[in-house]
């Protein structure tokens, strides 16, 4: 194939189909199908951004095949791509439908006006140089700006009144390949999934969960996009913390209400109409914050993810798994703490519980042994276990300072079986032996020390003490009276 002289050189800013038309302007004085056709490169190939219709541009113009592969919007029939990154329809497009009317100044006559790539991008909405709104072309195909405006009058530019929002800068950046430093979170994802995330979440933030984005002013998108960047930019924290807030400016208020109610748009875009194009982590974060506040049921696919594990409850689902009636349990978590004491039914309905404490805890107290049946549990006296009680040795189930600690105090068997499991581990005493072994409670009389203090140090390890067989409980602990008694008096 002959090369192109002279040659005409490349803009890195333009669209390889502008650059084309005016490369064909200034050889042919037609437009772009006849310099393709000259060169024998199949046009639909061409403007589809096909390699091998682009590698015989590049041959023709000497220009390095992979400067003009930067510039080049691949075309598939549901989508496209971008740099290998694949990008749906809207995303970014390759007709010449925006324009800055100050670049088109700068530029000159038509023949030389360039279709620049930034502008093809949807979340663009003014020029990066000029801060000035783009301004549209009635030309729905055209993929050049000569074509598409025929000689129609370029408008005067609209100076935007906002700052160049940060994204622009962003995408500006990394379009010029210029090095500038990005976090791996954003250098991880591509170009569609940032700004697409960013123009979601802003969405919904400034304009209501029902909020539609296509219906959104030029003014309003650049905005909420913006908005949404600077949160997205800062990461996955960032991120579930904009979710607490849409979560909870939810104007969702029935018991049942789930992930479209309390995330509006958001899971919408991501439930249903982001499934030709990945759209990155937000997925994954969205899951886990609905996992994680709301009370899903195992086998359910949440973001076409089958949940498998349930991680919290409602009450109602609670109340099955425990086997108790849903008032019942109510008053049983207030006088936990779990509940406010003043929550009412639609409160207490729309709460949720961890599924690993909540179960457990609630187990707990079914199975719970009342104060009085404490002794002979232990198997000691009344006085020593509200001694022990008193001390904060044997613990309830509700804290003393909770609410209704003091008319229902019920000890965890759990609890109660870890501390018999200490004492059964002591020695079994020796009763061959001619030391002076009596029970903890003879000792105390004998001047070995108060009780609660004796016990405390047996259990620790901090006093030798050994078990009668005979007996269970803390009836069994046994100790040298005269040696201990010795030892505290010497002291």
């Amino acid at each position: 194939m002959t090369m192109l002289s002279p040659m005409m050189p490349f803009d890195p800013q333009e669209t390889l189909t502008s650059y084309a038309d005016r490369l064909s302007m200034y050889h042919t004085g037609r437009g772009m199908a006849r310099l393709l056709k000259d060169c024998g490169i199949h046009h639909e190939h061409f403007v589809s951004g096909r390699t091998e219709a682009v590698a015989r541009l590049a041959e023709a113009t000497g220009h390095p095949c992979a400067d003009l592969h930067r510039n080049v919007i691949r075309v598939f029939q549901r989508g496209g791509e971008f740099r290998g990154e694949p990008t749906s329809k809207s995303f970014l497009l390759p007709q010449a439908k925006r324009y800055c009317p100050a670049c088109l100044v700068e530029d000159g006559s038509p023949t030389d006006w360039r279709f620049r790539l930034i502008w093809g991008f949807r979340h663009v909405q003014r020029c990066d140089r000029h801060g000035v709104w783009l301004t549209p072309t009635s030309n729905a195909v055209a993929t050049s700006l000569r074509v598409a405006l025929n000689e129609v009058t370029i408008a005067v530019p609209v100076n935007a009144t906002e700052e160049t929002p940060t994204y622009l800068d962003w995408l500006r950046g990394r379009l010029a390949g210029d090095g500038i430093p990005e976090t791996s979170w954003l250098a991880d994802q591509t170009l569609e999934q940032v700004l697409a995330a960013s123009e979601m979440i802003g969405g919904v933030l400034q304009h209501g969960h029902k909020v539609k984005l296509t219906r959104l002013s030029p003014a309003e998108t650049e905005e909420a996009t913006d908005i949404g960047f600077s949160i997205y930019s800062e990461g996955a924290d960032a991120v579930e913390e904009a979710l607490d807030t849409i979560r909870q400016t939810s104007p969702a208020n029935a018991v049942q209400a789930g992930p479209l109610a309390y995330y509006g748009a958001l899971f919408d875009w991501l439930d249903r109409r982001s499934n030709s194009i990945d759209p990155g982590p937000i997925r994954d974060i969205l899951r886990n914050h609905i996992v994680k506040h709301s009370a899903v049921e195992p086998g359910t696919t949440v973001l076409g993810v089958e949940i498998t594990e349930r991680r919290y409850h409602t009450l109602y689902s609670l109340a099955a798994v425990v086997g108790i009636d849903r008032p019942r349990l109510s008053r049983l978590l207030k006088k936990l703490g779990e509940i406010p004491a003043n929550a009412t039914e639609v409160d207490c309905g729309r709460m949720v519980f961890e599924a690993a404490t909540a179960v457990p805890m609630v187990e707990a107290f079914k199975t719970a042994v009342p104060l009085r049946d404490v002794p002979e549990y232990l198997g000691a006296s009344k006085r020593q276990v509200e001694t022990l009680y008193r001390e904060g040795i044997v613990l309830p189930l509700v804290p003393r300072s909770g609410p209704g600690s003091v008319r229902h105090v019920v000890f965890g068997r759990k609890h109660l079986d870890q501390l018999l499991a200490r004492i059964a581990c002591l020695p079994e005493v020796d009763r061959s032996s001619d030391r002076d072994f009596h029970p903890i409670s003879y000792a105390c009389q004998r001047g070995a020390g108060r009780f609660e203090r004796l016990f405390t140090e047996v259990l620790q390890g901090k006093i030798p003490a050994f078990r009668n067989p005979d007996r269970t409980g803390i009836g069994a602990i046994v100790v040298d009276v005269g040696t201990l008694a010795g030892a505290r008096n010497a002291a």
